[in-house]
């Protein structure tokens, strides 16, 4: 027998909004364009009020239009912090295991590596500034839990930024959020912000020294250590 999977049937308003998608995707309706009312787009696709709001719903889900009270939907560029956000519910999930958080904590391990190698040969002397910057706050900040929390984000943001990725920019924000439980649970214990500080001047001297091997390295340790306290905080 072939292995055919079943048509899956179809709701109107999901038909509504792929041909408004593609008319965003081949330019005819173009950033910053508006949308037909939703009078026009019913006697356009020839369906009721109902399916035209729900497509609309979804595009705006999407990140693909914008809808303001009273206003017709306009198009929008979509912003990857959009869509990734939109996986928080299912990444959360994920995390609700424990192989689910060695997933994340690996994939974290090797962006982070190739965003670090890649500071240490392109960053700008106002990157590195900026990256010395947050390292200087980190350091300050060593008797504060809190404090310290975010400029330890702050820190590791600042490596990302040099990318000039949104999309990095979008999913490193992202895992932040979803292994937030691993670093406020890491930091509690004994000396992790000094061994913390210690790695990010570590990583920030390879950035500045522009020697990719050494970031790298510094880098992979220093979240490979992360992910051991968090595994063996009970022993700690």
């Amino acid at each position: 027998m072939l292995d055919i999977q079943p048509i899956r049937r179809r709701r109107i308003y999901e038909d509504v909004a792929e041909r408004l998608q593609q008319l965003m995707l081949d330019g005819t309706l173009g950033e910053g364009s508006l949308l037909p009312s939703e009078r026009d787009l019913m006697e356009q696709f020839q369906v009721g009020r109902p399916a035209i709001r729900e497509a609309l719903m979804s595009l705006q889900k999407a990140g693909l239009v914008s809808i303001a009270n009273g206003e017709r939907a306009r198009v929008v560029r979509p912003d990857p912090t959009h869509f990734i956000h939109e996986l928080s519910i299912s990444a959360r999930s994920y995390l609700a295991h424990p192989e689910g958080v060695r997933h994340f904590q690996k994939a974290r391990l090797h962006l982070e590596m190739a965003l670090a190698r890649h500071a240490a040969r392109e960053a700008t002397p106002d990157d590195i500034a900026r990256i010395g910057d947050a390292l200087a706050r980190n350091r300050r900040d060593l008797d504060d839990m809190a404090a310290f929390e975010k400029s330890d984000i702050a820190f590791h943001y600042e490596i990302v930024l040099v990318a000039h990725n949104p999309l990095f920019n979008g999913v490193h924000q992202a895992v932040v959020q979803w292994l937030s439980e691993q670093r406020s649970v890491t930091l509690q214990i004994t000396r992790a912000k000094a061994k913390a500080l210690a790695f990010h001047e570590r990583i920030h001297d390879a950035i500045a020294a522009r020697d990719p091997d050494a970031a790298e390295t510094a880098m992979r340790e220093h979240l490979e250590s992360v992910a051991a306290l968090y595994w063996d905080r009970d022993k700690a």
